[in-house]
């Protein structure tokens, strides 16, 4: 069976008890996080193989998230330890309506850190899927490590897939953000991308902004926008949309990890390769549709991996 691969960040994520604001509050819950680790166990979920990729601190958080996702089933094989480094930690306070204000403490992290060394018993098959995001790719060194697997995933034929995933306030720099999230664009065979995300990136509103991206190895753009859902671009121009669904939302944390990892998944299910995606010829408003109803699922429950769902929970829960 292919295999799905990721690479970024892992972190803690310190989630508040109750709403408001970071600085009044006084709880939090300690939570396993990272937008790729995230993808990684919704495709765990949904019944794929799949390991991660990365380096945590040599320290009791780490521990934690390396026994987290190995519970959830993932490969845990790849990630290292770092005593030079610490793991990242990120707190997380929500308003009423579910959404979020962060605060990240990751300048000495160790998935800043990690090298081509760290995965050189990386084997990609064709079949298997790359994917990765942006938070990761802050250090020369670990651009320099997401490139190399890309180039060796491409070379075996494996599908590209990238969320650009904006933190701001990770990045001294936007322009410097900007720069490199283009850099890393050009790789992809497919980019889930948010609406404002779009704008920042391209520069560019609307249908040009989307013509925008098609540049490099793009062949499938993902659009999202929170409850309004999301709509899917190829680069002949052919789209499909999903309105979304109405359900009562508790917390919108990994809800747009759940719909990427949800749509990998189905690549994985039915084949793709990058000259199939470049025909246009899976069924993707099938896909679409039920990425939508895996995210909408994931904001009904509070965290992130915890809130994610199988199939059978999905399909029972989102109408």
């Amino acid at each position: 069976m292919s295999k799905l691969y990721c690479i970024g960040e892992l972190l803690i994520d310190f989630q508040s008890v109750g709403t408001g604001l970071i600085k009044d509050t006084t709880q939090f819950v300690k939570k396993a996080g990272g937008a790729p680790a995230n993808v990684c166990v919704q495709a765990v979920k949904l019944g794929c193989e799949a390991a991660y990729l990365t380096k945590v601190g040599n320290d009791g958080f780490g521990d934690f998230l390396i026994e987290t996702l190995k519970k959830e089933g993932v490969d845990t094989g790849y990630i290292s330890k770092d005593s030079d480094h610490d793991t990242s930690l990120a707190f997380v306070s929500f308003t009423e309506d579910g959404e979020r204000e962060f605060s990240f403490f990751r300048k000495a992290a160790a998935d800043l850190f990690f090298t081509t060394g760290d995965f050189k018993d990386v084997e990609f098959s064709a079949g298997d899927v790359l994917e990765y995001g942006s938070v990761a790719l802050k250090t020369f060194v670990a651009r320099s490590t997401h490139k190399y697997l890309i180039d060796k995933a491409r070379e075996a034929g494996a599908l590209i897939c990238f969320d650009p995933n904006l933190r701001f306030n990770l990045w001294e720099d936007a322009k410097e953000l900007k720069k490199v999230v283009n850099e890393f664009a050009v790789f992809a065979d497919v980019i889930k991308v948010g609406e404002e995300e779009l704008e920042f990136i391209t520069g560019l509103k609307g249908n040009e902004a989307e013509r925008a991206m098609f540049k490099g190895n793009l062949k499938v753009l993902l659009v999202t926008n929170g409850g309004k859902g999301a709509r899917l671009i190829l680069a002949d121009g052919r789209r499909a949309d999903c309105s979304g669904y109405k359900v009562k939302v508790v917390d919108t944390t990994g809800a747009g990890d759940s719909f990427f990892g949800a749509f990998i998944a189905q690549l994985i299910e039915r084949g793709a390769t990058p000259e199939n995606l470049s025909e246009g010829k899976l069924a993707f408003m099938h896909m679409l549709d039920f990425a939508c109803k895996c995210g909408a699922y994931t904001t009904m429950h509070f965290g992130a991996i915890s809130a994610m769902g199988n199939k059978e929970n999905v399909d029972k829960a989102v109408k």
